[in-house]
């Protein structure tokens, strides 16, 4: 099978995807809406309280450090770097559209469904404004997800390569999760959250893709 043909399979296999992860995210949002007028449901509760049953004075303040990576000023920190440092330049620009495209979507959303929070008596973290979708999952999603992306593509070194990989593969999976242990999401916040998330990350790398098949033409 020529390179072609795999980079069109693979383009179709992504769209699919974005389709399915859409698809999910209005349904579950749908439900949520329609069912419980975005109350937490039994799901929610339940795996809530699964989270809650695992605190410990310990894992409270690793948890709590691990969800501050998916902050705000913590992900512009992060772009900063990538950006102003010119050996690493070409990962900040796409991290941070990215980035600012999640923000586009699921600001708009909160305001939209202002899902309340769970009580502030459960919070380990200060953390305000509305619960639904999970900002720091969508975030951590793209920006994490398109770390590993750009890494793999780009890093030379086969050790540093692999070690940054397990670092933003670990933040990409646990911060959402992190969001429901220090309770300040319930966990369809999340669930749509990393659908939302990765939806853009897809798009993201496909634009990418694109890009720099336009580039080797010229």
């Amino acid at each position: 099978m020529s390179n072609k043909k795999k980079q069109q399979i693979s383009r179709t296999v992504l769209s699919v995807m974005v389709l399915f992860l859409v698809i999910s995210s209005f349904t579950i949002t749908y439900i949520l809406k329609t069912n419980y007028d975005m109350r937490p449901s039994p799901f929610d509760l339940s795996v809530q309280q699964w989270f809650f049953s695992l605190r410990n004075d310990t894992l409270n303040i690793l948890v709590s450090a691990l969800t501050h990576c998916g902050d705000t000023v913590t992900v512009i920190i992060l772009c900063a770097v990538l950006i102003i440092v010119p050996n690493i330049r070409k990962y900040g620009i796409p991290v941070s559209l990215s980035a600012l495209s999640g923000v586009a979507v699921y600001k708009p959303m909160k305001h939209i469904f202002m899902r309340a929070r769970p009580d502030q008596t459960l919070h380990l973290v200060a953390q305000g404004g509305y619960s639904f979708p999970s900002g720091h999952s969508v975030t951590s999603i793209i920006v994490y997800g398109l770390l590993i992306y750009l890494i793999r593509k780009y890093c030379k070194n086969d050790t540093v390569k692999n070690a940054l990989t397990v670092i933003c593969a670990v933040l990409m999976v646990l911060i959402g999760p992190s969001r429901i242990y220090v309770g300040v999401h319930w966990p369809t916040d999340v669930l749509c959250g990393w659908l939302i998330g990765l939806c853009i990350l897809i798009f993201a790398i496909l634009i990418l893709e694109r890009r720099e098949k336009n580039e080797n033409l010229h």
